[in-house]
């Protein structure tokens, strides 16, 4: 089962200028990456003027370079029709969101790593894509976890952006 994404709330949905065409290659290796994930937004890919490589963020890089993957959940495959079902494909380009406070953002469970996520808890970068939940910050703040939504068969952690 793969990550789900809602991007709730943020500049990026009605302002274009905060989205960013990423291709996940750590390490120059093309990769897969689930939505709900964040990536560090490196160079310009070689020869091209729009698409960035993204990087595996480590916990303490600037909020300033970091996207949220959010591609539209578009399965060429017929047999798939959940929402979990989606992974942007490795080499595939994906829509990146740039964080801005205030923003609003929910992310499935597969989205996150360390504590059991709860209302009140930190979000923080980690040493890898998804959001380390923890109970006071120990690195780079993302934002808090305000609400718990339960919609269908998906949980959403809301995340508002510090």
């Amino acid at each position: 089962m793969n990550a789900v994404v809602r991007t709730d709330k943020m500049f990026a949905t009605d302002n274009r200028a905060g989205l960013v065409s990423v291709r996940y290659q750590p390490s120059d290796t093309m990769t897969a990456i689930d939505n709900g994930n964040v990536v560090k937004i490196g160079a310009l890919e070689e020869g091209s003027r729009e698409v960035y490589k993204g990087v595996t963020p480590a916990a303490n890089d600037a909020i300033k370079d970091i996207v949220l993957i959010a591609s539209p959940e578009v399965m060429y495959d017929e047999r798939k029709r959940n929402l979990d079902e989606f992974q942007n494909a490795e080499g595939a380009i994906a829509r990146g969101y740039h964080l801005h406070t205030n923003d609003i953002f929910s992310v499935t469970k597969e989205a996150l790593t360390g504590d059991e996520p709860a209302v009140g808890k930190v979000v923080e970068l980690a040493a890898g894509t998804k959001l380390n939940v923890t109970a006071s910050a120990t690195g780079t703040v993302v934002g808090t976890i305000i609400d718990i939504n339960v919609v269908g068969r998906y949980t959403y952690y809301v995340i508002q952006v510090a």
